[in-house]
């Protein structure tokens, strides 16, 4: 249960809005062993109720803290995927 609960004493600590301490709890939560996640901006903000730019703010803010590092994604065709969120 303690290790469970580091995560949110992690988040609680992080230097930045309400929102981005949900955003980073979540992403966390996903990443696997390597600490990445891909998860598209819209299912965030359907899966955390809060709005599509809010979220991109949000997780703009957490790089800028050195908390994630955001890796853009290209398909074949050039067109975008989801980024690719590194827990840092």
């Amino acid at each position: 249960m303690k290790e469970e609960m580091m995560k949110y004493k992690l988040a609680g600590n992080l230097e930045t809005t309400i929102s981005g301490k949900y955003i980073y709890t979540l992403l966390s939560e996903l990443a696997n062993e390597s600490g990445e996640v891909q998860i598209p901006v819209g299912k965030i903000s359907r899966t955390l109720k809060i709005g599509k730019n809010t979220v991109r703010r949000n997780l703009h803010r957490l790089e800028e803290a050195g908390y994630i590092h955001i890796r853009s994604v290209y398909r074949e065709d050039g067109g975008r995927a989801a980024n690719i969120y590194i827990i840092k």
